[in-house]
């Protein structure tokens, strides 16, 4: 059986960026990930959060999962007018 997951329409989505690239930093890591957004549409989906890619780009990062919370300072630099991206 299919899991469906809620819509958050506040959450940004994909789909309501077209930039050419998507770049995740992480300034507590020294983390820099960059990628064409039509790859994440093809792996991902348009209507993906940019919360999940976070998570997704972030796997792996000590900070995300702690006994108080999530503390990862991944974020995504395209999101900066105002827009949260769930971290």
């Amino acid at each position: 059986m299919r899991r469906t997951r809620l819509v958050d329409d506040a959450m940004p989505r994909l789909k309501d960026y077209q930039v050419p690239v998507v770049e995740l930093i992480c300034l507590l890591c020294d983390r820099h990930c960059a990628h064409e957004r039509k790859t994440l549409v093809k792996a991902f989906g348009a209507s993906v959060s940019f919360a999940e890619i976070r998570r997704r780009m972030a796997m792996g990062c000590e900070r995300m999962q702690t006994t108080k919370g999530d503390k990862c300072g991944a974020h995504f630099p395209c999101l900066s007018d105002g827009l949260s991206d769930g971290s």
